[in-house]
């Protein structure tokens, strides 16, 4: 007789990283709990022959299997060729389903059949029905077991190695010669203007081959700086610099801008950065203190700050404005990725959910295309806007232009993202707008250009976290309302 078993659980990565592990069998002494040893007796691109021994309701057990690789599908199929104790011949089957970008869903199905001599074998095992038992509760608590260690192993990424560099790259295409973008990123003059978080630049030395800089900037709202060497390489369209001082939270830094022409009147301006996060963090920023939390800290603020810079640097090379602002916020919850995407996708369901949206009038959604029309309580005043959105459930990225924006800005677009993260969610919050600075003296006062870029750019900031939270909010009382009716 045949017997069956299926277990599965959805992890938060794609299916190519958790198949990855899952064929790495070597590793599985350290991240199986119920694995003791394996040996690679042999092995190729396509199958290997293992020798495993692992704990069966407490008891080690030692058994052989072949296993074949089949990448095309994250599939991986095994046979028992010498197998464990009461079982007779033993197969398994390894699926990896991708659920989308951030999810996948690991499959592990067991086939097997008893033999038919028991006796001895197993202490207090002597008939079929008692084998079947312990062969049943051992896959049943075997799979749980390994099912939550990938999910775990998967979910929490590779861990970071202090000391270790790390390295981004931006890149953008402007509309324009490659001579008049590399002159605009030679020069600092333009710096507290062009971008956002600078405010303000130092010549400490200068010649004709590079520059010291000192750059003044706001960091996620607190007041740094750092010393940058830069040098010019005029003939290939490069800047390399290198951070002397270093900005907070930093042991080293360096890069290289680079303009390449493509054709007359259009070329590529890319950035590279490569950094070590200080190796003591401790008591330089609030909230941050360990290498890991420095890390992260670091690559967030270059990440969201470079693209701010090249969104930047192109309104200024093609519409000749310094008014854009550009954002980027990430929020934390502790919820399956799917479930805060479908909330943010669900804009019909918003005004139950958003305790700032005074009205809504959806003209169109197939849940992938929509257009609406919304009335939100901002800074003490209400504005309205028309969004056109594109949901792409497979990415969890939901992406957005306004047609008609608040009438401090010119133009306003943007973006969410959810992407998985050990224990729940992260959103990724993008906005890039060109403030009306006309409208803004009218609204708030005359100001100063930055002043209002400021004020724009908190109040996007702000409307995006009161998203978040009313979303937390409302997937918390959907879990303890869930939770009540199965009590």
């Amino acid at each position: 007789m045949r017997y069956y078993a299926s277990h599965r659980i959805i992890c938060g990565a794609d299916a190519s990283r958790v198949y990855a592990i899952i064929r790495n069998s070597a590793d599985w002494p350290t991240l199986l709990e119920p694995c003791q040893a394996v040996t690679v007796l042999a092995a190729d691109d396509r199958c290997e022959h293992i020798e495993i021994t692992a704990l069966l309701n407490g008891e080690p057990m030692t058994w052989q299997s072949r296993r074949r690789f089949q990448p095309e599908v994250y599939g991986i199929e095994a046979t028992v060729v010498a197998p464990m104790k009461l079982v007779a011949t033993m197969s398994a089957t390894w699926r990896i389903v991708p659920v989308n970008a951030a999810q996948s869903l690991v499959l592990l199905e067991h086939e097997y059949e008893l033999c038919s001599g028991l006796a001895g074998q197993v202490d207090g095992v002597n008939t079929q029905a008692e084998a079947q038992r312990f062969i049943d509760s051992a896959i049943e608590r075997n799979s749980i077991t390994e099912l939550g260690n990938i999910k775990a192993a998967v979910e929490r990424g590779t861990p970071y190695v202090p000391g270790q560099e790390q390295t981004l790259r931006h890149s953008i295409v402007c509309r324009s010669s490659a001579d008049e973008v590399y002159a605009l990123i030679r020069s600092t003059d333009a710096w507290p203007e062009l971008f956002d978080a600078c405010t303000g630049v130092e010549i400490l030395e200068a010649t004709p081959e590079g520059e010291l800089v000192r750059v003044h900037a706001h960091q996620n709202g607190v007041a740094v700086s750092w010393d940058t060497r830069r040098r010019y390489l005029d003939a290939i369209r490069r800047v390399d610099y290198e951070l002397a001082v270093p900005m907070p939270l930093v042991a080293a830094m360096r890069g290289e801008w680079r303009v390449v022409e493509l054709e007359a009147d259009r070329c590529l301006l890319t950035v590279e950065r490569h950094w070590r996060a200080h190796a003591d963090p401790a008591g330089i920023r609030p909230g941050i203190e360990t290498p890991e939390q420095a890390a992260t800290f670091v690559h967030d603020f270059v990440d969201g700050n470079a693209t701010a810079e090249m969104l930047a640097i192109r309104a200024l090379i093609e519409e000749k404005t310094t008014a854009l602002v550009s954002s980027t916020t990430r929020h934390h919850l502790p919820y399956p990725p799917d479930l805060v995407y479908a909330l943010l996708a669900d804009v019909g369901g918003w005004p139950s959910v958003l305790p700032h949206c005074e009205s809504l009038d959806v003209r169109y959604d197939d849940t992938v295309d929509q257009e609406f029309t919304m009335q939100v309580r901002a800074s003490g005043a209400t504005e309205t806007f028309r969004s056109v959105r594109h949901c792409d459930e497979q990415t969890l990225t939901i992406t957005y232009f306004q047609p008609e924006p608040p009438p401090v800005l010119r133009r306003h677009r943007g973006s969410w993202q959810v992407r998985a993260i050990a224990g729940g969610a992260e959103v990724i919050s993008r906005h890039t707008a060109l403030v009306d600075i006309a409208a803004c003296d009218t609204r708030f006062g005359p100001g100063a250009p930055d002043e209002h870029k400021r004020r724009v750019r908190a109040s996007l900031e702000v409307n995006s976290g009161a998203t978040v939270e009313a979303c937390q909010r409302h997937l918390a009382a959907a879990t303890s309302a869930r939770a009540d009716d199965d009590a």
